[in-house]
């Protein structure tokens, strides 16, 4: 018998965590959580998320042991921006028993209609800005930083349960050292338009970190009006993820195309130091994995581009094209291989297109799925 449980206290959120770390003990391409990431981001009083929406997170025993969780999540800045009214779910793990997940997705369904909600769409933590989907395709290799990896019996389950395909997501892999010769030949014709037009290229300015974090918080909100899912960040949201990457990335490997001292395009990478997590056992930094973290970053060979954005008025102008050159110049220099850019919808037909006329494939795939309750 599976019993479905509510997590509530610290030891409740502490198997909720570690949960995955026993699931994936003998895959080779797990990449655990840091512990100390995942405790801030379930935290209420110290997550932004949680200043406006709400999530209920439990667990499933089965024989007295932790055998799945969920997160069950409403997005309230998402219903009042989409006026649709769905939920979602995250940070979904079962072992292979198709009666554990069921009474995980049982738990959803109802927690939905609970919710006066109509459907319930997920994997996603908890927003399009942080990891979702299920991995589909592309399971030989590890996960890059904030991309899911997950068992490949998931889909099976969600699909056996009645939950259809929301949309595709892809990710598409480049060497820095490659790039495509038109792309070569078109980009000088390219710079000189953008200088014509008084537009700069530049990196982001640690220095003046505040004022840049304002000005790119409207470029990203303004630049991804229209893509499914969307939802405009509040500035504690921006300003949070942002100084979290800062602690990993570089000035050079986030490129800003600016006009008129307003941020219209910019192209954001952070070093994939999943590549050093992979070796942090149960993803805790003490007693020793902290020193792996610093002895191993200097040893990446992986970008993780996170986010390419373009203004709608300055699209198909080739800043896109300029911007990833930059960053592979940048890639180059810093002695990084290749470079991994996610997500891409596959609705988005002309970030498909830059993508793949960049020299860029596809080496995984993600699946969304949404389940109609009413």
């Amino acid at each position: 018998m599976v019993e479905i449980s509510e997590v509530i206290s610290d030891r409740e959120f502490r198997r909720f965590i570690q949960f995955p770390n026993i699931l994936y003990r003998k895959d080779p391409c797990y990449v655990p959580e840091l512990y100390i990431s995942q405790k801030t981001m379930f935290n209420r009083k110290k997550y932004p998320f949680f200043a406006h929406s709400k999530v209920d997170f439990y667990l499933a025993y089965k024989e007295r042991q932790v055998a799945g969780r969920i997160a069950l999540i409403r997005n309230n800045n998402h219903i009042s921006f989409t006026d649709e009214k769905c939920a979602f779910f995250g940070f979904f793990e079962s072992i292979y028993d198709f009666d554990v997940a069921k009474a995980l997705m049982d738990k959803a369904v109802s927690w939905t209609v609970n919710e006066g909600l109509e459907s319930i769409i997920g994997p996603e933590n908890f927003t399009t800005n942080d990891s979702c989907g299920f991995l589909a395709d592309g399971f030989n290799n590890p996960p890059v930083f904030m991309m899911p990896y997950n068992k490949s019996y998931y889909i099976n389950f969600f699909e056996l349960y009645g939950f259809k395909k929301k949309l595709d997501l892809a990710s598409y892999l480049f060497y820095s050292d490659e790039t495509p010769e038109k792309v070569t030949r078109l980009l000088s014709r390219i710079n000189e338009k953008m200088k014509r037009n008084s537009i700069i290229i530049r990196p982001i300015n640690f220095k003046e970190f505040d004022e840049e974090i304002k000005k790119f918080r409207v470029a990203y909100n303004s630049a991804y009006n229209g893509n499914w899912g969307f939802v405009p960040l509040t500035e504690d949201e921006f300003r949070f993820q942002a100084k979290e990457l800062k602690k990993i990335g570089d000035p050079g490997s986030v490129i800003i195309a600016e006009k008129d001292n307003s941020i219209i395009a910019f192209v954001c990478a952070v070093p994939d130091i999943n590549e050093v997590l992979i070796k942090v056992k149960n993803g805790r930094l003490l007693p020793f994995g902290f020193i792996k973290l610093l002895f191993c970053q200097k040893k990446i060979n992986n970008l993780r581009v996170l986010i390419l954005g373009v203004h709608e008025k300055f699209r198909n102008s080739g800043i896109d094209a300029s911007l990833y050159c930059k960053l592979f110049e940048y890639a180059r220099n810093a002695n990084f291989r290749t470079a991994e850019a996610g997500y891409v919808m596959e609705n988005n037909i002309r970030m498909n297109s830059i993508m793949k006329n960049l020299g860029g494939r596809i080496v995984k795939k993600y699946r969304l799925f949404e389940y109609k309750v009413m």
